[in-house]
C-alpha cells in the first residue's frame, strides 16, 4: 500500500501525461479530468505491487486507455456531441509561438483518426515508447500494431498534405 507521499509523487509525475492520454482519446478537457481522476483512483485502491516505476507508468497508461474505451462505449457517450474544437487543441499547446501552432495542427489531424490509430501515434511520438512497449501496454499483438502503425501514419501524411 502507497503512502499519501508517494500518492501524491505519483500523481504529480504522471497527471499531465495521463490528462493528455484521456484528452487524446476522449476528445473534452472535461472529459480528460474525469479520466485522470477515474485512473488515479484505481491505482490507489488495486493494492497492486510494481516491479517498478515503468510497469507503474505502463499500469496507469493501461488504465487511462481502459477507461476511455469503457466511456466511448457507454451508450451515454453514443447520445451526445463531440467537442472537440479550439478549445480543446489549445488546452494541449496553449503556447502562441509557432512550434504550439504546428502542433495545434498536428492534434486536429490526430483526433480526425479512429481511436486505434490515435492511441499509437500519440504514445510512439509525444510519450516515447517504442511499438513494442505500446505492444505489451495496449495488448496488440505486435505486428497487428506494425500494421496499424503504418496505416496511421499514412492516414496523417495523407491528410496533412491534402489540407495544404
Amino acid at each position: 500500500m502507497c503512502t499519501r507521499e508517494e500518492i501524491a509523487g505519483l500523481y504529480e509525475k504522471y497527471y499531465e501525461m495521463i490528462w493528455r492520454i484521456c484528452l487524446t482519446q476522449l476528445g473534452s478537457p472535461h472529459d480528460a479530468c474525469d479520466g485522470t481522476q477515474e485512473t488515479f483512483i484505481r491505482f490507489i485502491q488495486c493494492g497492486k505491487r510494481f516491479r517498478d516505476e515503468e510497469h507503474k507508468k505502463a499500469w496507469l497508461i493501461r488504465t487511462a486507455v481502459n477507461y476511455c474505451r469503457n466511456v466511448q462505449k457507454s451508450s451515454w457517450n453514443k447520445k451526445r456531441a463531440d467537442i472537440c474544437g479550439d478549445e480543446y487543441i489549445s488546452s494541449l499547446y496553449p503556447a502562441a509561438d509557432e512550434d504550439a501552432e504546428t502542433n495545434r495542427e498536428v492534434i486536429r489531424t490526430l483526433m480526425t483518426l479512429p481511436d486505434k490509430y490515435r492511441s499509437i501515434l500519440y504514445l510512439h511520438y509525444y510519450e516515447g515508447y517504442s511499438l513494442k512497449e505500446i505492444s505489451d501496454i495496449l495488448k496488440v499483438n505486435p505486428s497487428t500494431l506494425r500494421s496499424r502503425f503504418a496505416k496511421a501514419k499514412e492516414a496523417m501524411k495523407e491528410y496533412l498534405e491534402n489540407d495544404r
